[in-house]
């Protein structure tokens, strides 16, 4: 009675233990959330986006916040014989929807004139700059102004009359598409000395008028055609491999498909199927041409292996590691499975598998004769290591066998 109280207390504490090792290996390792992206639908398209911020900062008054000014405004620094009367615009747009593989084909920043003080500043140039440093328009001032690259991205001259300035920004743009914290926004300015009496003071509408005279920033831009087949393909001689073609995102329907598997033949169907009746490593080509006869392809391999006479069978789960139920949750040197388990197995012969036997400890536990070839090993099982057999046996009644030794709890 002692030897047996002791069996079980031994065999509670090999449990509690297991359960303890399940229990750290999910804290440390945890899951993972794949991240999704949002593809555009079409290949071809155009956004125009309104700021999210805009303000005006002026050298006059330093301290002061333009935030919700109606107006944003212009000015250069040089007077007659003085300095210090500058005004510039800032600018942010986000952008951020658009993927960081498209191609910018325009983009144009737009802003609308629509008047002025002192000089009429018809003709002159503004330029737009791209601001280098963090800024936020409820606490920007001529003081804590962000810096920006000297040289000017675009210039507009402004029109005889009210009406939109457009700056292009295209390549600027193709860059902060492809490097995101690259957009920091946008200053506006006139860099042209006056050096005279009346500097103009350009006027232009901000967001806060919520008008169709909101400032914008227009992008066209287009998709490239990104297609993808299911990895690399591994096989038999004399047996169909599935492969299949995807198209990630791009293009413009209809499509037209072409396989090169390799070994000198081809199709076309998206989706299709393949026998190599040689062993061997193969290039596996796959290209896709949209209805504008944009096209593009990628390439994979087949390893193929000799279909011998000999049936093969190998044990697919477990493996070695700690299974709880049949789900892996960390390697180890040996198998071991805490709970009832899926056994699997891959297996193959050149002739029809007429069934795949499954032993624990030498006794028979199952014969299926239906693919997948499966067993849920759920029989309570004295805690201890214990062989894991299965057999296959084909239409020639030729078989094969593989064994692993396991430690089964529960």
């Amino acid at each position: 009675m002692e030897k047996k109280d002791a069996y079980q207390r031994k065999g509670k504490r090999m449990i509690l233990s297991v359960v303890t090792l399940f229990i750290a290996c999910f804290f440390i390792f945890g899951t993972t959330v794949p991240a999704t992206t949002t593809i555009p639908e079409t290949s071809e398209q155009t956004h125009r986006f309104y700021p999210t911020q805009d303000t005006t900062i002026d050298q006059t008054t330093p301290e002061k916040n333009y935030t919700n000014a109606t107006t944003l405004s212009v000015s250069n620094t040089f007077g007659n014989n003085s300095s210090g009367w500058e005004r510039d615009i800032l600018l942010y747009f986000n952008i951020s929807m658009i993927p960081t593989y498209a191609q910018i084909t325009t983009a144009t920043v737009s802003l609308y004139y629509y008047g002025y003080e002192d000089t009429n500043p018809a003709y002159r140039v503004l330029s737009l700059h791209q601001i280098t440093r963090l800024w936020d328009t409820k606490n920007v001032t001529w003081k804590t102004r962000p810096t920006a690259v000297q040289n000017n991205i675009s210039y507009a001259r402004i029109p005889a009359t009210v009406g939109w300035m457009t700056w292009d920004v295209t390549t600027e743009t193709q860059r902060m598409i492809n490097n995101p914290t690259a957009n920091l926004g946008w200053q506006l300015a006139d860099k042209n000395p006056w050096q005279t009496y009346n500097i103009p003071l350009i006027k232009f509408k901000s967001k806060e008028t919520q008008t169709t005279y909101s400032p914008y920033l227009e992008i066209q831009y287009t998709i490239p055609l990104i297609i993808s087949t299911t990895g690399s393909y591994e096989g038999y001689t004399n047996e169909n491999i599935s492969m299949n073609g995807t198209i990630l995102c791009g293009g413009t329907p209809p499509y037209t498909y072409h396989w090169d598997f390799g070994d000198g033949t081809q199709t076309s169907y998206r989706n299709t199927t393949h026998t190599y009746t040689t062993a061997g490593c193969y290039t596996i080509a796959f290209s896709v041409q949209d209805s504008t006869g944009k096209t593009t392809s990628t390439t994979t391999a087949a390893i193929i292996k000799e279909n011998t006479t000999e049936p093969y069978i190998k044990i697919i789960q477990p493996q070695n590691g700690l299974y709880f139920g049949s789900k892996k949750i960390v390697s180890l040197p040996k198998p071991w499975i805490l709970g009832p388990i899926d056994i699997t197995v891959e297996t193959y012969s050149k002739y029809p598998i007429t069934k795949v036997k499954f032993l624990i400890d030498n006794e028979v536990q199952q014969i299926d004769t239906t693919a997948p070839y499966t067993w849920t090993w759920n029989q309570k099982t004295i805690p201890g290591k214990h062989t894991l057999k299965v057999i296959v046996v084909d239409a020639s009644e030729a078989s094969a066998v593989d064994q692993i030794t396991v430690c089964k709890i529960l």
